[in-house]
């Protein structure tokens, strides 16, 4: 099955459900139709845009998110399906806050994050020291590092910032702030659908309108949305617009390896989900898995045995 990221920009558009298709409908525009069966998330970028209850029961039942921006791309919310319990074992331990168990999930993040990064910055003919030592000593200071890699990072891409900053409205950091929320989004539904909550963290504390646990099941995915903005500013279109149409293309189509298989990256993020409910149904943090990045690029990767089922399996 294909599954699609779909962006609605045309402002004043009508989205509905009509005999398992979503119908979009806008004045002088050819009506559109895509297979809800299809759709992993739904991405509203226009004014004035018009969702029937049809069209949002329609999502939620198939475990698809809805995410909210406004007409100058910053996200500003999503909807998302119902939380459900998968695995009362994986429920029960993840509400019972294991703090060494918990520790040791963060630290694999944090190494396969800062592994990630290092990848982005050799397709740059980039290394940091820094970085390359807390992988080799397993010990990560992950202030430091974020500072030593965006200091690489933006001046290679043709910034002139050194640091990274959520709040500035320049075009990296607004690119940036996109393609995380999109990725925030997938995480979300992803936790959701694996029966694990959003509101409690491996790392991340609560705090208002925070889901602690998305933004920890993020952290080794950030990457691949920086390598995605690197490749995208060699592009003839910059601008947001194509950027936001670059996302959703590479979520659906970029390959990542795990094992002998690959995974569309999309998929990817829900095996990652998956993974973490299994280390904590067996409370271990071996099972957990995030894509590593090659050293070098990695051009045709062919699907061979894909491994889309054992992603979906579990949801």
């Amino acid at each position: 099955m294909s599954h699609h990221v779909l962006h609605v920009f045309q402002h004043g558009a009508v989205l509905a459900r009509e005999r398992g298709f979503i119908v979009c409908r806008s004045q002088n525009q050819t009506e559109r139709r895509l297979p809800l069966d299809d759709l992993r998330a739904v991405i509203i970028a226009a004014r004035g845009v018009t969702l029937t209850s049809s069209f949002l029961s329609g999502v939620l039942e198939k475990d698809a998110v809805v995410l909210h921006c406004n007409e100058r791309y910053q996200p500003s919310g999503w909807t998302a399906p119902l939380a459900r319990v998968v695995d009362l074992r994986a429920f029960e331990t993840q509400t019972a806050r294991p703090r060494r168990l918990n520790a040791r999930l963060w630290q694999k993040m944090l190494r396969v994050k800062t592994l990630n990064q290092t990848r982005v910055l050799a397709r740059r003919q980039l290394h940091s020291p820094q970085l390359e030592l807390a992988l080799q000593r397993n010990e990560f200071d992950e202030a430091n590092c974020a500072r030593r890699y965006w200091q690489l990072y933006f001046p290679s891409i043709g910034w002139t910032a050194t640091r990274r900053d959520r709040r500035e409205n320049t075009p990296p950091n607004q690119m940036l702030n996109y393609g995380y929320a999109v990725l925030a989004a997938l995480c979300h539904r992803s936790l959701v659908i694996h029966g694990l909550l959003p509101q409690l963290g491996v790392h991340h504390k609560p705090r208002y309108r925070a889901d602690p646990l998305v933004y920890d099941l993020m952290e080794p995915f950030r990457p691949l949305v920086e390598m995605m903005l690197a490749e995208f500013m060699l592009e003839p279109d910059v601008s947001m617009k194509a950027w936001t149409r670059k996302v959703g293309a590479e979520l659906r189509d970029r390959r990542v390896r795990r094992g002998p298989y690959t995974l569309k990256l999309m998929d990817a993020i829900d095996a990652s989900a998956s993974s973490l409910a299994r280390a904590y149904a067996k409370r271990s943090y071996r099972p957990f898995w995030a894509p590593e990045l090659p050293e070098t690029e990695e051009r045709g990767l062919e699907a061979g045995k894909d491994a889309t089922l054992e992603a979906r399996g579990r949801a």
